[in-house]
């Protein structure tokens, strides 16, 4: 269940190479660009505003018959393109438009996807949170002159937030305004955990929006009425794939209570939240893979916060950032909100690796420990990784599907170590 946590990490594509992440990139969206029937889209959206024109500076071609991919590049998230609609008016609408990377799930799963952030928007039009409004959408069918699937939806004000750059007292004004975003999101609770979706044209809450919590192409997990259905759902699907070592279900079980399942944002990473020039949300963007999860889930410190080196290396300390931001809703008469703040490692951590850990051992290791010991109240009984693996080894040893997969790591180690001989 990482399917709700998505941390930053200091390893990606774009940082150790970005000349050549970029170039891919470029060619990525040139590639899109290319396939958008820049009549239809403009007559599309003219005709929804009552026939004020407009134009798509991304899609207009030069004297050389090039697009300017750059105008798209610079709106450009890790899987979608964001392209100006300009009225002459001087209103600007966005057209967010999916790329054709290799590595997107098959085309069923992002179908339940793109249908999964639709009805997000529309939902969040009836909270009080910031998000940006929904206009116009089609997805890939013959019936969609555009060419390719896309959302239209209003631009929002404001630049993506930048963290690290930013002063301790701007910290603490977007800290405020975050605290009362938690909190409107806290005003809608859901009786069952997925993704919002639709069913019959009516909102709903469906199966996971998350290519990894696909059992199917066309079929997620989900969704699931408690949270002990759900977990064992998830768990044993990665269970099938990897090994995840201990069932702790019933504790975090007991974490939940019962207290229902409120939207999370999938991605929270800082830069969906936009800003002003004085600190001032703007608007939350991004909102594609979102998902009702537990309380101690939703309202845990978003992981921008995070001190993410510590987390890497399995140390559990929070930062001053998520201390403050705990603090904040104690002020507010709020114990309760701050607590979910204060304590939400647990989760955190529990969560985190499924759908994969770390590839390097001395990561997997350091990231193991961090959990262990995030749910061991006693830390006395905190032992080296090794020894926990050969307990949990003699304890699980007549669990058929840890079996097959320690017989494909034996046979992978065999066949790795006889290339290197």
């Amino acid at each position: 269940m990482e399917h709700a946590i998505s941390l930053p990490t200091a390893n990606s594509e774009a940082e150790s190479n970005p000349d050549a992440y970029r170039s891919a990139q470029e060619r990525d969206i040139l590639t899109r660009l290319e396939q958008v029937d820049l009549t239809a889209l403009s007559s599309l959206a003219s005709r929804l505003r009552s026939g004020v024109s407009c134009i798509i500076p991304a899609l207009v071609r030069d004297g050389q018959g090039h697009l300017d991919v750059k105008a798209a590049q610079s709106q450009t998230g890790g899987q979608n393109c964001n392209i100006d609609i300009q009225f002459e008016d001087g209103i600007v609408w966005l057209a967010r438009i999916r790329l054709t990377d290799a590595l997107l799930p098959p085309r069923p799963t992002q179908a339940f996807i793109f249908q999964s952030k639709v009805c997000t928007l529309k939902y969040l039009e009836n909270t009080l949170v910031p998000a940006p409004k929904l206009i116009h959408f089609a997805n890939e069918s013959t019936e969609n002159p555009v060419g390719v699937p896309f959302i239209l939806m209003e631009k929002l004000e404001g630049s993506p937030l930048t963290w690290d750059t930013t002063t301790s007292i701007q910290k603490t004004k977007v800290l405020e305004q975050l605290a009362d975003i938690f909190l409107a999101l806290e005003e809608h609770h859901f009786h069952s955990t997925g993704s919002l979706g639709f069913e019959n044209g009516s909102k709903t809450v469906c199966g996971f929006a998350q290519s990894q919590l696909f059992d199917f192409p066309d079929i997620p997990l989900g969704p699931f009425n408690d949270l002990a259905s759900s977990l064992r759902a998830i768990l044993a699907q990665q269970k099938r794939l990897i090994a995840n070592g201990e069932d702790m279900i019933q504790e975090v079980i007991a974490l939940h209570n019962g207290a229902g399942f409120y939207l999370k944002h999938f991605d929270d990473k800082g830069d969906h939240i936009l800003v002003d020039r004085d600190f001032n949300i703007t608007g939350i963007i991004d909102w594609e893979f979102a998902s009702l999860e537990p309380k101690a889930l939703a309202f845990s410190s978003p992981c921008f916060l995070w001190p993410v080196g510590d987390f890497y290396a399995g140390n559990n300390r929070l930062s001053s950032e998520e201390m403050e931001f705990a603090a904040i809703f104690e002020r507010r008469q709020r114990k309760d909100m701050a607590h979910l703040i204060r304590n939400g490692r647990k989760m955190q951590r529990y969560l985190f690796p499924v759908g994969g850990y770390p590839q390097e051992h001395e990561e997997f290791e350091a990231m193991f420990n961090g959990l262990h010991a995030a749910w061991t109240e006693d830390k006395s009984q905190l032992v080296p990784y090794q020894i926990w693996k050969d307990k949990a080894l003699k304890r699980y040893a007549g669990d058929a599907q840890l079996l097959r997969l320690l017989r494909a790591e034996q046979l992978l180690n065999s066949t790795v170590n006889s290339s290197l001989e």
